[in-house]
């Protein structure tokens, strides 16, 4: 069936080329010779589109291979699995690896030892049909992540496979996905997650640390081989303060997987000094979008709360790691140590402890009033809010923010509401304004104030968020005037903590490129240098304003310190590489027999080369093109 399709679509495009030349085009002599330059063309794109195979004249060394699993879960079986590779090997077959990836050259170019962090098999199968291997023997553990696609390609390939699984003895426990709250109040206990996981045994014992200190305990099932098991468990307040270290570590007798028992995680205890902190009074959706843009645009630690009650703030980011909420004492002492303070939602009739934070307000301050009398606790005489659409002006004053703003298109950007209008003269810098259905006077939008204790910035508008909602210039606008401002505000003193050079996480995933970020001007460099527990593995410059990637580092606890500018040491921390990869996580894959898996038939030429992955079609077609249009020009045709 599929062959008499392909002779009919072939017959047709061929009909198809003499017919254009024959009835449409000028009866020139070479009329004959373009329809077959054409004729040819369509015919070897029927072919492509058909995707017969053809013989691969020694493209493959043998038409059988084996497929050698050297994913990490291999450890114990690697010595016997190889071997087996070799025996094949002698009686002619091709030995390839098989991971994340594939490894040929023969058994000779294997690794010592198993080496991928995956173990993806599909991939391997359907590369090794389209290469015209005809019988392919799986040598593995069976701990496939993919099971679904590999019975789709068994089903659909033409290939015959056979599985030698090495199972040796199956022992084994693994603990993943730490998460243990922060103690920004101090002296309060939280509840740690984490996953178990595992096969060959009933139970596994769990440990929680601190800084190396055992902080928890407990003995847990493990699920069925394959599945994995959320477990909580309270660890008790943090023993110190700043960025602490947690490990979770399973342990079960003769476990085979020892890369695995050890989860890892950061928490903090205590406010972090020197942070981004944001206080909303009056939660709406600009915190939402502000915090994660100033926090990317300043490079400093960020912590948001909202507030839920007259003695409650709750803290902003993913539900596991927010905790408890807080008082309002421990949201007042992380404001007084912040190096760049947000108060949103002020309107004037605040409690006591509300105006004594917003007046009492130290330099590096962005205000969020909603009415005139939270602009005036802000140091900003304003009338009363006025509604309507209001829409950014082109025009934009003289300011310190003007080579910022200057970037932003403004035009389509959504309108700001509840505008406040200055009551007379400003003591400060006006770098936006807004116009009334984008028309008649403007109207300040944004105040930049120098006081005494540093710099201030006022918002004398709402809905600034819908900037930050919208893709494209929308988005671009809303961080372009917030990294502006932002920016404006930590450079004008001295005393500002500067944005903390750090990685973009703490705990990165074995294989995964390590990313530090480097807030700051472009022009700007620092130099990192990264240790391990023995050596120094890193001494670089990195450049600001851009995250900086330094490659894949080895499983590990590292420690980094940053220096700017000849100026000392200006930062320091750790971060972790964890041993565990997701290829331990897998049930064995029992869904074929040792025997093999029928051929599965219907097309053209079930062996060699798809002529798809070979060059000389394409390379055809286009000389044929060419060699017709350059003969059509000189025929006189267009």
């Amino acid at each position: 069936m599929r062959l008499a399709l392909f002779l009919t679509v072939a017959v047709l495009a061929v009909a198809y080329a003499v017919w254009v030349y024959v009835r449409m085009e000028l009866a020139v002599p070479v009329r004959g010779r373009l329809a077959a330059l054409r004729a040819a063309s369509l015919l070897l794109l029927v072919i492509l589109l058909f995707d017969p195979r053809l013989p691969n004249g020694g493209g493959v060394p043998t038409d059988r291979w084996v497929l050698l699993d050297r994913s990490l879960s291999m450890g114990e079986e690697w010595p016997a699995a190889a071997a087996r590779a070799a025996d094949l090997a002698d009686e002619g077959w091709t030995v390839v690896g098989f991971g994340d990836g594939l490894i040929s050259g023969g058994e000779t170019a294997m690794p010592a030892a198993p080496d991928a962090f995956r173990t993806l098999l599909a991939d391997a199968l359907e590369r090794s049909a389209e290469v015209g291997v005809g019988s392919v023997t799986v040598i593995s553990d069976g701990r496939f992540e993919d099971p679904v696609r590999i019975e789709a390609a068994l089903g659909a390939l033409p290939l015959t496979v056979s599985f030698e699984l090495m199972e040796g003895s199956r022992v084994h426990a693994g603990v993943d996905e730490l998460l243990v709250p922060d103690d920004e109040r101090g002296g309060s206990a939280r509840t740690a997650t984490f996953e178990v996981y595992g096969s060959g045994a009933d139970s596994v014992d769990v440990e929680i640390r601190e800084e190396g200190a055992l902080v928890a305990a407990g003995r847990y099932s493990l699920p069925a081989p394959g599945f994995r098991q959320p477990i909580e468990i309270e660890v008790p307040p943090a023993n110190g303060t700043g960025r602490l270290r947690y490990t979770a570590t399973a342990r079960v007798e003769a476990d085979v997987f020892p890369s695995d028992d050890t989860a890892v995680d950061y928490a903090m205890a205590g406010h972090p000094e020197g942070a981004l902190i944001l206080i909303s009074l009056r939660p709406d959706w600009e915190p939402r979008y502000l915090l994660p843009v100033l926090e990317q645009v300043t490079g400093l630690p960020a912590r948001g709360y909202l507030r839920v009650g007259t003695d409650r703030f709750a803290a902003m980011g993913r539900a596991a790691d927010r905790g408890a909420p807080l008082d309002s004492a421990a949201v007042r002492a992380a404001a007084q140590d912040a190096a760049l303070l947000v108060i949103h939602g002020v309107d004037g009739r605040e409690d006591a402890w509300a105006t004594a934070l917003v007046s009492g307000a130290r330099g590096r301050t962005l205000f969020f009033p909603v009415r005139a009398g939270g602009a005036y606790l802000a140091g900003v005489q304003t009338a009363p809010a006025r509604g309507g659409e209001w829409y950014a002006s082109q025009s934009l004053p003289p300011s310190s923010l003007a080579g910022d703003l200057g970037r932003i298109r403004v035009q389509g950007l959504p309108p700001l509401t509840g505008v406040l209008p200055l009551a007379g003269d400003t003591d400060g810098d006006v770098p936006l304004t807004v116009q009334l259905s984008g028309t008649g006077s403007g109207q300040a939008a944004l105040v930049l104030r120098t006081v005494p204790a540093g710099r201030q910035a006022v918002t004398l508008a709402s809905g600034f968020w819908r900037w930050g909602a919208r893709e494209g210039d929308g988005r671009d606008a809303y961080r372009t005037l917030w990294s502006g401002v932002a920016g404006w505000l930590l450079s004008g003193d001295g005393a500002a903590s500067s944005p903390e050079v750090q990685p973009t996480k703490w705990v990165f995933a074995r294989g995964e490129e390590v990313v530090f970020r480097v807030p700051g001007p472009e022009e700007g460099r620092v130099r990192l240098k990264i240790d391990s527990s023995v050596e120094t593995v890193m001494d670089t410059t990195l450049e600001s304003g851009t995250p900086s990637g330094l490659g894949v580092f080895e499983p590990g606890l590292y420690s980094y310190s940053v220096v700017e500018g000849g100026a000392g040491v200006s930062g320091a921390g750790r971060f972790d590489v964890e041993a565990r990869t997701d290829e331990m996580v897998p049930a064995t894959f029992r869904a074929v027999s040792a025997e093999g898996t029928p051929v599965a038939g219907g097309v053209i030429g079930s062996r060699g080369l798809p002529v798809r992955t070979m060059m000389w079609p394409y390379l055809l077609i286009i000389a044929l093109l060419c060699i017709e249009w350059i003969a059509r020009r000189r025929a006189g045709l267009r």
